[in-house]
């Protein structure tokens, strides 16, 4: 069930990044709402890619894995990841459910009025589960990077679970990272075949001319 999960998530994040690549000129030259859109289709694309490589790291570096670390690290690793990206997957969201609505208001079809519910129904449900998780994942970090100093009975202890802490750390950043890294390199890959399919279409016509 998480494997589907992760697969579907990961699907998403190719399919938010292809649409985004496919208009990101057209928006680069309009500026404005158009631009701001773009960047958000961007930011929603790269959260969920980041979300779906931290749960691959955990996997890797927990029991069932290299057994790397323990449950505590492995919840602050995760708790961080989430932390990083709650704001800008909520506020994307809100934006795209926002352009949503106000395309459905000059549309008024049916396709369109189906895609603003959905997204709404898929912003209040994040909204609901951040304003849920993110104490717990508050929490989380806390432990990670606090609880040690006062469980500790020595320095060897200190420095274990100071180096268990620093790699959750870079698990976390190494995800946010990849995850931006994924969406860019998908967005700029097919921004450049869209231009290039672009520049062959107004060259035809010029060919048959001459």
């Amino acid at each position: 069930m998480v494997l589907l999960l992760l697969l579907l998530n990961f699907g998403i994040s190719v399919f938010n990044s292809i649409v985004t690549g496919a208009s990101w000129l057209e928006a680069k030259a309009a500026g404005g709402a158009a631009r701001f859109m773009a960047w958000m289709g961007a930011v929603m694309a790269a959260c969920g890619f980041t979300w779906c490589y931290l749960v691959v790291l955990a996997f890797l570096a927990g029991p069932d894995g290299f057994n790397r670390l323990p449950p505590k690290y492995l919840a602050g690793m995760l708790s961080l990841g989430y932390l990083t990206i709650v704001v800008p997957l909520v506020g994307s969201g809100i934006a795209i459910t926002m352009q949503s609505w106000a395309h459905f208001w000059r549309r008024r079809t049916f396709g369109s009025g189906a895609v603003a519910a959905y997204n709404t129904a898929a912003e209040a449900y994040n909204i609901y589960e951040a304003a849920r998780a993110v104490p717990s994942a508050w929490d989380a970090v806390g432990d990670m990077l606090f609880s040690k100093k006062k469980s500790s009975s020595s320095s060897s202890d200190d420095d274990g679970d100071s180096n268990l802490a620093a790699i959750a750390i870079f698990l976390a950043l190494a995800a946010v990272s990849a995850g931006i890294l994924t969406a860019w390199a998908i967005i700029r890959t097919v921004s450049r075949a869209a231009a290039t399919t672009r520049m062959l279409e107004h060259a035809r016509p010029r060919a048959r001319e001459s």
